[in-house]
């Protein structure tokens, strides 16, 4: 059976001149590996459906695995970065969050997928986006939109689908990174064992991911602005082909992770000022079967999990002078050290998904219809001491508290219809209509959508769709992160939350002239979603009668958030290629919001207007790599709550990262085993926030910008 591919102003003036993005066609790919910027790509998460990017009518924007390679991204927070129009951005000094936000919307309005399976849990989606290696991923596709009537809750900004690698030889590669940030190490070891059977009946993978680094304090303080991270992912995809038109596979991985931010990391959390640390176990994997009955049918049905353990820490002595510095009260000390031992926590969510899909091909008819269904479990308490004695394996033995702030569960069924009708080659209309039921919600809720494409010519393509979301008033990603102030702050749901709507419009087109021989394309989308009843989180802290510290989410009337996009490609030649991609945005509530007492701000914060992404990867030299990315990030509003402040226009930021790797062929004619060694440095010029918070009372999560100083690095990848 034939596999399935899965699916200021002159800030960005400067980006479109800079333009430089370059992206190697390489001179002979492995036959696995999907070339990156070739003009012709199979894409599927749109629709649900295989359909060359050029001719879907939903505008699908990919990353194939050989930009994972030139770049020396190894996760998939690093690789989002470069995307158009997707921000990969910090949020906290202690903890080390990371969010992604499609235009202008952050992680809870989006779906990340592994091979079309929603198993980023609210909890994942706070740390998660660090624990995916991209050793085993084949390309990364983006849908900027509501989703919501193909994939369900959430979907509001967009769907990011990442799709594993198939193998189709067996073979192993490896690959070992060092990295320095101004003294502060970082290593990586991946590994990646691909088998094929001889008969081509069976496939399987097997990867594995390490990596540790140092903390790192910016300012000088002595409180990290970067967390210590010691982390490693174990997994494995498998493919069974037991007849020509069946496919069974199934993937299985598990993540472990320790961080810890803040201050005196030679003491136990409780002991210093501030604290946050955290050791997640995140297991996820699935079961699916694929048939094609016959060349007009296909179904698809599959089970997945995903579940985290996650033990916590967050807090601190605050202002109390610790032993070691002047001031030293062991009385005061010792009382603040019990106040602070009450502040350990442990979190623990499960997913289950079932999902099931049709499709059948009827005359110009293409119809996609199937059930989904998805149930989530949640704990989440306040652990009130920790066991002095240690485990076997040296870590604290934390013991069980006795009330719980969140132990529920909620569920999802969702039926979906789509029909793509394709009258002749130049046209594709796609209608859709979703129906779900959420426990959260009394009414089942419906998600139309619409798309068409028009091809005028061989040298334009039009687009416009029509798309709808929601997101339930469940627990959501950001009530795992507790903000540190006076008091560990969590966030709860007002008890009147209703569910949050969207609809999103989009048009645009796809320009490839004749006369530039298949060379250059440029395609532009303006956009706008409007949110109904959108949720916000006012910064203001209120206190419950036990004391404690918590923000409240309530509907707002509601908020628009409109812009454009524009991307373009030149090919020079099949070894050098240029790409580049500039978006602006205008997010803003219908009605100003009381983001600090006294303070009233409609436009979304920490979203800036202007960003844009530009990429160089060239060969040359036979035996030579070059790789030049520009990441822009404009100016923004972002509130400093200890402060009490807006800060109304942060500065700009250019990332520069730079790369050159030499390939040693070390097999006859060019063939395997090879060994790439790479030199390059991230964030060439250290762009970076430079009005850090400091101090034991600092706002952590005060931070915005590029997520990491500048680094220089040096990888060994071995490919046998």
């Amino acid at each position: 059976m034939e596999s399935r591919a899965r699916a200021s102003s002159l800030g960005p003036a400067l980006v479109l001149g800079l333009g430089l993005v370059w992206s190697p066609l390489e001179a002979a790919p492995e036959e696995n590996e999907v070339q990156e910027l070739a003009p012709v790509q199979v894409v599927s998460t749109a629709t649900r459906t295989e359909r060359l990017q050029t001719e879907t009518p939903i505008r699908t924007e990919l990353i194939a695995s050989s930009l994972f390679e030139a770049a020396n991204t190894n996760n998939l927070a690093a690789a989002l970065e470069y995307f158009p129009g997707v921000r990969v951005e910090a949020n906290c000094q202690n903890c080390g969050t990371a969010e992604v936000q499609i235009r202008g919307l952050g992680t809870g309005y989006s779906q990340i997928l592994f091979d079309e399976q929603p198993l980023f849990s609210g909890l994942a989606a706070v740390y998660g986006l660090e624990h995916i290696p991209t050793a085993f991923i084949d390309q990364i596709e983006v849908v900027k939109g509501g989703g919501s009537s193909l994939y369900g809750p959430g979907a509001v900004a967009g769907v990011v689908n990442i799709i594993p690698r198939e193998p189709v030889r067996s073979g192993v590669d490896f690959e070992t990174t060092y990295e320095n940030f101004d003294g502060a190490s970082d290593w990586s070891a991946v590994g990646l064992w691909d088998w094929v059977s001889a008969d081509d009946q069976m496939a399987g993978s097997v990867f594995g991911d390490y990596r540790t680094n140092d903390a790192i304090d910016l300012n000088g303080d002595g409180f990290t602005e970067v967390t210590e991270k010691d982390f490693y992912t174990l997994g494995t995809n498998f493919w069974v082909y037991p007849g020509e038109n069946t496919k069974i596979s199934g993937n299985y991985a598990y993540t472990w992770e320790e961080r810890r931010g803040g201050d005196s990391f030679e003491l136990l959390p409780h002991e210093t000022q501030i604290a946050e640390a955290l050791e997640h176990g995140w297991h996820r994997g699935g079961v699916f079967w694929e048939q094609d009955v016959s060349p007009d049918l296909y179904y698809q049905a599959g089970a997945s999990f995903s579940h985290i353990e996650r033990d916590s820490y967050y807090g601190g002595v605050g202002n109390v002078p610790l032993p070691s510095q002047t001031g030293f009260d062991p009385i005061l000390y010792a009382a603040a050290v019990e106040d602070a031992r009450l502040l350990y926590g442990f979190t623990e969510t499960t997913r289950y998904y079932l999902d099931s899909l049709v499709t059948q091909t009827l005359g110009q008819h293409t119809l996609s219809y199937g059930v989904q269904y998805k149930y989530d479990e949640v704990f989440d308490e306040k652990r009130d001491d920790r066991d002095r004695s240690l485990r076997t394996d040296g870590t604290l033995a934390t013991t069980p508290g006795e009330d719980p702030i969140a132990d529920g569960s909620f569920d999802n069924l969702g039926f979906f219809v789509q029909d793509e009708w394709d009258p002749n080659a130049a046209v594709t209309v796609i209608g859709g209509l979703r129906l779900d039921k959420h426990s959260d919600i009394e009414d089942w809720i419906f998600s139309p959508r619409a798309a068409v494409r028009y091809t005028i010519n061989s040298d334009w393509t039009l687009r416009a769709s029509f798309s709808t979301g929601f997101r339930a008033p469940e627990i959501f990603d950001e009530d795992f992160h507790i903000e540190i102030l006076d008091d560990p702050t969590r966030t709860f749901n007002d008890p009147g939350l209703k569910e949050e709507r969207s609809s999103s419009y989009a048009g645009g087109f796809v320009w490839t002239p004749s006369f530039a021989d298949n060379r250059l394309q440029v395609d532009a989308e303006v956009f706008d979603t409007r949110l109904q009843d959108s949720f916000f989180v006012s910064d203001q802290v209120f206190t419950d009668p036990s004391g404690n510290a918590f923000k409240l989410r309530t509907n707002t009337s509601g908020a628009t958030i409109h812009g454009a996009e524009a991307n373009a490609l030149f090919r020079f030649s099949p070894e050098t290629s240029l790409e580049v991609g500039a978006t602006y945005l205008d997010a803003r509530y219908d009605e100003a919001q009381e983001v600090l007492p006294g303070i009233f701000e409609d436009e979304f914060l920490e979203t800036p207007r202007w960003s844009g992404v530009a990429r160089l990867n060239t060969t040359f030299a036979r035996h030579y790599r070059a790789f030049l990315a520009v990441n822009y990030t404009g100016p923004m509003k972002v509130l400093n709550e200890e402060d009490g402040f807006l800060n109304q226009s942060t500065d700009s930021f250019f990332v520069v990262d730079l790369s050159v790797t030499r390939e040693f062929e070390l097999g006859r004619d060019g063939g395997l085993p090879r060994i790439d060694v790479t030199l390059g440095v991230r964030n060439l010029f250290d762009e970076r926030q430079d009005d850090l918070t400091s101090g034991p009372n600092r706002d952590a999560g005060y931070f915005y910008g590029p997520r990491f100083p500048r680094s220089f690095f040096i990888s060994g990848h071995y490919h046998f």
